[in-house]
């Protein structure tokens, strides 16, 4: 393989259709010796997670639009805006070549230490959260705010690039401007940007799972009949150390996602963009996306994201309660899982359209989920602890008690004797191609 610049992409053909995932395991009563991972005849997704032994908190709320994060939202995009308009300005205007060099090295230099301030701002927020002195709204309040800064600052560095491409005689380490982007791609995420939406009221209210450890967090939500997930742990980070190639970044989501791997067809692929201490491994596969970063000096994945349409998600284990006419069932999952509640008429089968609840069963609160639909399904994310569902409809009413499944760890983390043969990443090299950097859906 020919020695590889900085900043690069390996592409193997992209491709946007998705294929549906079969059947699940069929009905199983939810029993404390029964757990099983969701699963199908295609394998288990696995996920980016926080070790149960270093969880400090855990917790599933209803987000709604907010008059006063909107407001901040805007202002930070108008101001943003501004001060890229200005800072361009001041380049443009600049009375010699060598002045408009050290405007743009200048602007440069700012981004980057913003850069800085919202690592510190991630990691306080996430510590104000675990002592109890914000809340769940509050801490994915702020952690929005953080990936709207950090988009708005990816903008005003690929707008100082462009700049700096044409100024004579001069340019900015490539490798310099793609490091950027990846620290600034560590603060975002889909999850993140539709917090925004739901904020500013874009998009209507929904359930976010939140889950905390010292220095990590998960978060996840159902958006437009998508689940959509993100883990980031910055214990898995060294930023003192770097020495990973793209080709071991590639192994490293392999070997960590055997199901994803080998679920790219001909048609999907994955690619790689490296800079700085970071590599972004993004892979199109049949059940949806992954972006998974790996450390350059850990050779950890530390962040994920995940986009999966809810059509392929499969069954998985189900749990079912029959009572007055109902039938209740749960498609079991883990912790900030995909969880699928169905209500049916027992006698005929039909779909039931009915409210349904949901409480911890450790607690007596319970929370409206909303209503089944003409399908009798809904769709929320499961809490990380034994939860309670409840039907009513008019004298009848059905309850059904469930536990979530284990976490589907990175394979990694798991003695792997029913894994998948793996394809390398250094088998795929022949199919390789040179490509810009790219930033992330």
């Amino acid at each position: 393989m020919k020695a590889l610049p900085l900043v690069l992409a390996l592409v193997l053909v992209a491709s946007p259709a998705l294929g549906a995932v079969g059947p699940g395991t069929g009905d199983l009563a939810d029993a404390s010796n029964g757990t099983q991972v969701q699963t199908s005849s295609n394998g288990t997704i696995r996920v980016l997670d926080i070790p149960d032994s270093s969880v400090v908190k855990s917790t599933v709320d209803t987000q709604h639009v907010d008059l006063g994060p909107s407001i901040d939202f805007a202002g930070l995009r108008a101001g943003s805006q501004i001060q890229t308009l200005s800072s361009l300005e001041r380049i443009e205007s600049a009375s010699d070549e060598g002045v408009r060099q050290q405007l743009i090295l200048g602007e440069i230099n700012q981004i980057e230490q913003r850069a800085i301030a919202l690592q510190s701002a991630q990691q306080n927020a996430i510590e104000a959260y675990n002592s109890g002195d914000i809340a769940a709204r509050e801490l994915l309040v702020e952690l929005a705010r953080i990936d709207a800064e950090a988009r708005e600052l990816n903008e005003r560095r690929i707008e100082l690039r462009e700049v700096a491409t044409q100024t004579p005689d001069f340019s900015v380490d490539p490798g310099r401007l793609a490091a950027l982007e990846r620290e600034l791609d560590t603060f975002t995420s889909p999850v993140r940007k539709h917090a925004v939406s739901v904020l500013t009221g874009d998009e209507p209210s929904t359930r976010f799972f939140v889950r905390t450890s010292a220095d990590g967090i998960v978060l996840s939500v159902i958006s437009d009949d998508t689940y959509i997930r993100e883990t980031y742990r910055s214990d898995l980070r060294d930023r003192d150390q770097s020495g990973v190639t793209p080709t071991e970044a590639l192994d490293k989501v392999a070997e960590n996602y055997p199901l994803v791997w080998n679920s790219r067809a001909t048609q999907n692929g994955a690619d790689v963009v490296g800079a700085g201490n970071s590599y972004l491994v993004r892979v199109n596969h049949g059940r949806g996306q992954l972006f998974a970063y790996v450390d350059s000096g850990s050779a950890e994945v530390f962040k994920e994201a995940q986009i999966r349409p809810l059509d392929t998600v499969s069954n998985g284990t189900v749990a079912t309660e029959v009572k007055d006419g109902l039938r209740l069932s749960a498609n079991r999952t883990y912790p900030g899982g995909p969880l699928r509640i169905q209500l049916n008429e027992t006698e005929s089968g039909d779909p039931v359209d009915a409210n349904v609840t949901l409480g911890l069963e450790a607690s007596r609160e319970s929370t409206l989920l909303g209503r089944t639909g003409s399908d009798g399904a809904i769709w929320t994310v499961s809490p990380a602890s034994r939860f309670t569902i409840t039907v009513i409809r008019g004298n009848a009413a059905v309850v059904l008690t469930v536990s979530p499944t284990p976490v589907p760890q990175l394979a990694t983390n798991e003695t792997q004797t029913n894994e998948t043969t793996l394809t390398p990443a250094s088998e795929l090299s022949a199919d390789s191609s040179v490509t810009p950097e790219r930033t992330p859906a």
